[in-house]
């Protein structure tokens, strides 16, 4: 009988309770606590001798931090500073997302403003007075990284401010405590910070989400009425891997001029199913996700864990 992944996920959680109440907290040289336990505290690229089936050490990468983490179970394979705090960029849209879903009505119609058009960077076209579904803006955020659709999306659920409070209180209920939002979108703000050991929690929780997953996995959608012109616009995912990488489920790129490349991926492959995060990377996005995938592939089961997502 084959056992669904959230079906084995429990079961692994079940069976390994006991571990995590000793491993997913430990303390770092200068005495801090650090979240998740093991080694990851330590910095640098932190990896633990394989079990002697020649796996190589993690891809070098001058990404800032990155994690390699088994989905279901939440074994973290591989880490590089994980808990080191880094503008998150368009990543944040994950933590919106994980925020917003439960709140909004997918056939809400929302009216745009004309604080739509004026927000800075991607934008999927929302136009002032046009009615749209909610349900296609929170495809243009995520898909085309629509940061006038995060705007629209905040609104909705009563403003900026206020979103930006629910997304902190939902990081912290999800323990990714390196994490302060200061927008829906993710663009460059003075404070607005997270990690990669918090962006695979956030992205871990939402991905327990099917209206999530399903968003996150579309290759390709139509957005009405977009821009001055009110067009039908095709937009595609801007997650190449979804295009070029089999197994890939999501999550979300990301890119600004102080955060640099940042990404989520999830893939699936021979029943396990990984997770990596990485952050500030200069360029090399697409190709060094499939190099650490490529590694996690490689390494599950034959490599000690040196950590957990909680």
């Amino acid at each position: 009988m084959q056992i669904s992944r959230f079906k084995r996920r429990n079961l692994s959680l079940i069976a390994g309770v006991l571990a995590l109440a000793v491993t997913v907290t430990s303390f770092a040289a200068n005495g801090d606590e650090v979240t998740g336990g093991g080694r990851l505290g330590e910095s640098g690229v932190i990896f633990n001798d394989t079990k002697g089936d020649g796996v190589a050490a993690p891809p070098d990468t001058s990404a800032s931090s990155f994690i390699i983490a088994d989905l279901d179970t939440g074994e973290i394979l591989a880490a590089k500073n994980p808990h080191k705090k880094l503008p998150p960029a368009s990543t944040l849209k994950t933590l919106t997302a994980l925020t917003l879903l439960p709140r909004l009505d997918m056939n809400k119609i929302y009216v745009g403003t004309k604080k739509e058009p004026a927000t800075i960077g991607n934008k999927v076209g929302i136009y002032p007075g046009r009615k749209y579904k909610i349900k296609d803006i929170w495809y243009g955020f995520m898909l085309d990284s629509g940061n006038d659709a995060g705007v629209a999306l905040a609104n909705a659920s009563g403003g900026i401010k206020k979103t930006a409070a629910l997304m902190k209180a939902k990081a912290e209920s999800i323990q990714a405590m390196d994490t302060t939002p200061k927008s829906p979108h993710g663009l460059d703000t003075p404070g607005q910070l997270s990690s990669a050991y918090d962006l695979a929690l956030i992205a871990r929780a939402a991905m327990d989400r099917s209206d999530f997953r399903k968003i996150v996995k579309t290759k390709r959608y139509t957005f009405p009425k977009s821009g001055p012109k009110n067009v039908n616009r095709k937009i595609s995912n801007l997650n190449k891997l979804l295009f070029t990488y089999p197994g890939t489920l999501g999550v979300k790129t990301g890119w600004t001029t102080k955060g640099q490349n940042t990404y989520i991926g999830v893939v699936e492959r021979d029943g396990r199913t990984l997770i990596i995060t990485f952050m500030h990377l200069k360029y090399g996005r697409d190709a060094l996700a499939k190099e650490l995938f490529d590694w996690g592939f490689k390494a599950i089961g034959e490599v000690e864990p040196v950590g957990k997502l909680v």
